[in-house]
């Protein structure tokens, strides 16, 4: 008996390195539920896909990021290669976000641990990591309201 082959199906066409078209669409960014408003759709993926909301030092959005697809309970994330993304931009801020396919935004420990990872990483860069949103069904949870960012 052979298991049925199902290709990965994001419902949203996501594609990794996917990028948003800032200059048709510019936002200004100023809180978490804005953050939320612009990314929630990435919440209905069957996958965790984590992205890099990049900034410039007015909160405007200068680029969004796909930045990894994984499976559907994680996600390899590497601070060096989003630090990389964010330099090669010239992002002086940026907001992580990724959805939870479970539905529940609650962070994971390894979620509380990259978001402390970044944040000093971004310090010692001089760049402000503004938040870390995590996407569940029709809510979020966002470490910069909840404290988790300094």
């Amino acid at each position: 008996m052979s298991i049925p082959y199902k290709p990965l199906d994001l419902s949203l066409n996501i594609r990794l390195g996917e990028t948003y078209d800032t200059k048709t669409d510019p936002h200004r960014l100023s809180s978490a539920v804005e953050v939320y408003e612009l990314t929630k759709d990435y919440a209905k993926a069957d996958r965790e896909v984590m992205l890099i909301v990049m900034v410039d030092c007015k909160n405007d959005l200068i680029h969004l990021e796909t930045h990894t697809i994984g499976a559907i309970d994680s996600a390899q994330v590497y601070p060096r290669e989003i630090f990389r993304s964010l330099l090669l931009k010239n992002a002086t801020a940026f907001m992580l976000v990724h959805n939870h396919p479970s539905g529940d935004p609650e962070p994971s420990l390894a979620d509380r641990e990259l978001t402390r990872e970044l944040n000093e990483g971004a310090k010692v860069l001089g760049i402000k990591m503004l938040d870390h949103v995590v996407l569940g069904k029709e809510r979020y949870y966002s470490f910069s309201d909840q404290g988790g960012i300094s």
